[in-house]
């Protein structure tokens, strides 16, 4: 019975996958592919040589109001990658955490000339014996929240990319 309900739950992702217009198929499977790639490069590559392709970094305590306010069109755009990003987040055969989504979510971005911003973040994670820190990647336009929103409260941003 388990494996009737799992072939009826990809038979009706794929009715849905096949509704969406082609720009928006094309720019999910362009989404899964990077997200592959990302988590790739992230094991292969040391994370300071894929921190200098994120753009000029910044400490939390610079100002963040430096971009420009995004067109109605780089809104659109913008909302459009978030959807294809977590969509495809959803479907890959590995789990594409936070990092992986905010950095394939600013590479889309700025394949299309949409500014964008990647924050990264650290909080204790108190249920933890050890007390150890998690950490969280997020990224946003000026105006659209793109991935890994909402933040957690507890969460204290160490830096950003633009």
């Amino acid at each position: 019975m388990n494996s009737v309900r799992r072939a009826r739950r990809k038979v009706n992702k794929l009715k849905r996958f096949s509704r969406l217009g082609n720009k928006d198929q094309v720019m999910t499977f362009e989404a899964a592919v990077l997200l592959g790639v990302a988590r790739v490069a992230l094991l292969v590559v040391p994370f300071r040589k894929v921190a200098e392709k994120l753009g000029t970094p910044h400490s939390a305590a610079a100002p963040h109001n430096i971009l420009r306010p995004a067109r109605d069109d780089e809104e659109e755009l913008a909302r459009r990658v978030s959807e294809a990003v977590q969509r495809a987040a959803k479907n890959v055969p590995f789990r594409a955490v936070c990092i992986h989504q905010a950095l394939v979510a600013k590479l889309m971005l700025e394949q299309r000339g949409v500014p964008s911003v990647m924050h990264f973040g650290v909080a204790r994670n108190s249920a933890d014996a050890d007390d150890a820190l998690r950490a969280h990647a997020w990224l946003n336009t000026a105006t659209v929240e793109i991935t890994g929103f909402p933040v957690e409260d507890d969460l204290k941003e160490i830096a950003y990319f633009i």
